[in-house]
Order: C-alpha cells, then sequence, then structure tokens
C-alpha cells in the first residue's frame, strides 16, 4: 500500500505512569503513530498484531498479520462506510456511490486487487514527509490528509497478434501508465499531462526527445531502445504497424514484465466533479498527548478554495508540509490547498491569526532569530494539486 515511513522521528522524553522515558516517536502514511523507547526499541504502548486479509492475485502472498499500535488512536480515519460517501450534491453521491459499490472494502489491510481496493487513509497519508512538531510537554501536533484512493490492478498480457502497438501497450503498463494512467487520462492534481489524442498533438519524433530527455516532472527514460519507444508511440497512435523482425530482436523483446499484473496507477477517489468521495473534514491538524497516548484536541485545517463560501463549515484540505510549535504556545502550519499560513494556540487548537500566501506554501515553516527578534519563513512552492506555482519565501516577526 506504499506505507512507507514518510518523515523522520521525532526524539521525545515522555512522562508515563510518572516515570521520565527516553523516547522516539514515529508517524505513518497510515494516521498510527508508534512510541518506542528510545535505548531499547521496546514500544511504550502494546502494539498488536491484527489477521489481514490474504490476496487473491495470481502468484502474490500477503502477509498474514499487520502491526496495530493500542496508543494512541489513529489521526486520520481509517474506515469508509458508506454513510460517509460525498453530500455535496445528489450528483456527486451517486457518482461515488457506484463506484464505491464495485470496489473492496470494509477492514483494513485489503491487499490490491483487480476489482480495485479502496485506501484510506490514501497512497498520501495520513501523515506525510512533513512529519510532526512536538513540545516539551510531550504533545505532538501533526495535520493529516483526509483523501481515499484506489488501487487496481491490470493483469499483463502477451499478444501474439503481431503488431508494434500489442508491444507498446505492456510497455506503456510497465513504464508509464503509473503516472499517466490505464486511461491515458494522466494527472493534473500531479501536473501529469494527458495522452488522450496525444498523435493530434505530436509527432513521433517529439515523443521520441521527450521520452529520452525527461520534460518537465518526467524523468529521462533512456533505457529503452528506439524500438522500445516506437512501440509505446504505436500504441498511444492507435497505429495498425506490423512488429518488424527489427523489433523483434531489440530489447522491446527482452522486456518481458515477469509479474503477472501491473498497477492502473495513482487514483485518488473523488466524484464527477473532481471533489474528494468522502465526507469533510478533507485534512486535519491533531494535537496528541505522547504521555497518555490520546487526541488531546483534532481541528480541519484548511478550506477548498473552489467551496469556499459555499458553505459555512471550512472543508479541509489534503496537506503536504508540517508544523513547527514555538515556546511561546503557537502552533503555525501552511500546506494547504487554499495558500494560507495559520496559527493556533497549542493548548486548544483556537485559530489565532491567518495569512494569504502569494501560492501555497506545500512546506514546514522555519523559526530562526537575529538579534534578539524570532522569525518564522515560509516557501509558498504551490505547483501540487492543481494549484499555482511560485518561488516566494515569506517571513513573519513574532
Amino acid at each position: 500500500w506504499d506505507r512507507d515511513l514518510p518523515a523522520p522521528p521525532n526524539l521525545v522524553t515522555l512522562t508515563v505512569d510518572g516515570q521520565k522515558i527516553d523516547a522516539v516517536a514515529q508517524i505513518s502514511k497510515s494516521g498510527y503513530v508508534f512510541i518506542f523507547e528510545r535505548e531499547t526499541g521496546k514500544p511504550i504502548f502494546p502494539i498488536k498484531e491484527v489477521i489481514a486479509p490474504p490476496s487473491d492475485l495470481l502468484g502474490e502472498e500477503a502477509w498474514p498479520v499487520q502491526p496495530v499500535p493500542s496508543k494512541p488512536p489513529r489521526f486520520s480515519r481509517g474506515t469508509f462506510e458508506e454513510a460517509d460517501l460525498t453530500q455535496r450534491t445528489p450528483e456527486a453521491h451517486a457518482f461515488v456511490r457506484a463506484i464505491w459499490q464495485s470496489l473492496k472494502k470494509g477492514q483494513e489491510f485489503i491487499p490490491p486487487s483487480e476489482e480495485g481496493t479502496l485506501l484510506l487513509p490514501g497512497f498520501d497519508g495520513g501523515g506525510e514527509w512533513g512529519g510532526a512538531a512536538v513540545d516539551p510537554d510531550g504533545i505532538m501536533y501533526i495535520n493529516a490528509s483526509e483523501m481515499p484512493w484506489i488501487i487496481k490492478m491490470i493483469e499483463y498480457k502477451t499478444e501474439d497478434d503481431g503488431l508494434l502497438a500489442s508491444k507498446g501497450r505492456n510497455l506503456y503498463g510497465t513504464q508509464c501508465q503509473l503516472c499517466h494512467g490505464a486511461d491515458r487520462k494522466g494527472a493534473s492534481i500531479y501536473t501529469v499531462p494527458s495522452l488522450v489524442d496525444i498523435k493530434n498533438r505530436k509527432t513521433a519524433e517529439e515523443i521520441k526527445k521527450i521520452v529520452q530527455n525527461g520534460q518537465g516532472m518526467m524523468p529521462s527514460f533512456s533505457r529503452l531502445s528506439d524500438s522500445d519507444i516506437r512501440a509505446i508511440t504505436a500504441f498511444l497512435f492507435d497505429s495498425e504497424e506490423k512488429l518488424s523482425k527489427t523489433d523483434e530482436k531489440s530489447s522491446l523483446a527482452r522486456a518481458a514484465w515477469k509479474y503477472p499484473y501491473f498497477m492502473s496507477g495513482y487514483v485518488r477517489f473523488k466524484d464527477h466533479e473532481g471533489f474528494p468521495a468522502l465526507n469533510p473534514p478533507w485534512g486535519t491538524l491533531n494535537a496528541i498527548d505522547l504521555n497518555k497516548g490520546t487526541i488531546k484536541w483534532k481541528i480541519t485545517l484548511g478550506d477548498h478554495p473552489a467551496l469556499k463560501g459555499k458553505n459555512n463549515t471550512p472543508t479541509g484540505t489534503e496537506s503536504y508540509g508540517g508544523p513547527v510549535v514555538t515556546s511561546g504556545g503557537l502552533v503555525f502550519i501552511a500546506a494547504t490547498l487554499d495558500s494560507k499560513i495559520r496559527a493556533f494556540d497549542k493548548d486548544n487548537g483556537d485559530l489565532l491569526w491567518e495569512y494569504d500566501l502569494p501560492a501555497p506554501g506545500f512546506a514546514t515553516p522555519s523559526i530562526y532569530s537575529i538579534d534578539g527578534t524570532q522569525y518564522i519563513v515560509i516557501a509558498c512552492g504551490g505547483g501540487k494539486l492543481e494549484t499555482i506555482s511560485g518561488d516566494a519565501y515569506i517571513a513573519f516577526s513574532l
């Protein structure tokens, strides 16, 4: 499920049952926080091994158990029931309900499937690379995205019809599909362009140069031979060109995928207008008492720009970048789609201040001091999640 640990751990000193313990706390994409004694690695709170469902994919063997800490509670949602389906509009509800009904769901740790497996938290968490902030009292501050994703596997089929495009289909599946998608529509949320009707926009030679050299976020695929690129182009152009003897002898013929499936792509589960398939909040900021293993407070973080003013309650948004906490009792965080940086009261989560940035601050703020004055600075790079790009660093004095 792409559940790598996304952020560095936090070194903390906790008071548990009246005893001071040097510990390490690790956030995760799954929304769990794992806390260990720093010297021994012993869990501060017991970690349970829960039974996980098996895979029904050919040749795939999923691990039978998964670790879940008994405390603290997860800081993002982990279940997606029918009652959680978006109520934004009747049309949005009907659209996502039809998809939701077709997916494998109902418990955590369901392996990828051909039907499509519902994943919440998604590939980007839960927690993400921005990480958490912890104050000297052992209170952790961590933002969470609340976006469901879909993992769908596609069977790898060896085509023997003699068409160059058929070979290109398999190469596309193993080399291009994760980003551009099985439907070739790309992902504007990641600035990945659509390849639908690419033959009307690019020549074969232009495609070859992009594949060989890379462009924008796309790296070079120089490992692909000319014949490989011709095959992928034939697939994108829906060509009827036959496979030549030269093609058969090229690396194309040796590029057999050794697995029975490939993944359809990184797919967010959204409604017909591009909003998350579940009810808000779509992003939160959480304060977790690591000493007790409890959630101290949770608030909605951010407001979707396209829906601002259309309801009385902020929606929250996905967030990229983390918080910082000051000795003066403030938690600062940007990270949201709405291009704001905010300050909250660390004791109760009350919003104390906010500022409109020139582009989203998808970064963790830095705090520094010059001549006795404390400052906070945020990088306003934007560009992700269909937002504007920026190149400004904005600093504020405290």
